[in-house]
């Protein structure tokens, strides 16, 4: 099998995987779209926001991925992050909390994560 045969297959792979849906609240949609609006937010929060708002209203990875010049896996990744706290961000909407305090937690879902050996207690100080 040729390389392009190889990466045909694959490709259409990608293109039968159902992306995670994503379901926003009126308070979640509020508080990215006011990420978005932000002319002080960082480049990257805004375009993250703005790449959860596209999931949010059905458009595919590949669309998005377009639009907003990322590779796909990159928008794989951020759907599949903003799914998995799905659930702490509808716990701390059952508790009311402010628009504030959820602009802060969202922030921190679409933030970078530490590096994994920045974290490591086995790294050393030297």
């Amino acid at each position: 099998m040729c390389f392009n045969e190889t990466n045909g297959r694959i490709s259409k792979l990608m293109s039968m995987i159902k992306a995670l849906p994503i379901n926003l609240s009126n308070l979640q949609k509020t508080v990215l779209q006011q990420i978005v609006r932000g002319t002080t937010n960082p480049y990257r929060l805004v375009r993250r926001a703005k790449l959860i708002l596209a999931a949010a209203s059905g458009e595919s990875n590949s669309s998005i991925s377009r639009r907003l010049e990322l590779d796909r896996v990159q928008v794989r990744q951020w759907r599949s992050r903003w799914f998995e706290e799905r659930e702490k961000l509808s716990a701390a909407e059952e508790q009311q909390v402010t628009e504030k305090a959820l602009m802060v937690l969202i922030k921190g879902i679409l933030s970078d994560r530490p590096d994994l050996e920045q974290q490591s207690p086995l790294r050393s100080n030297k």
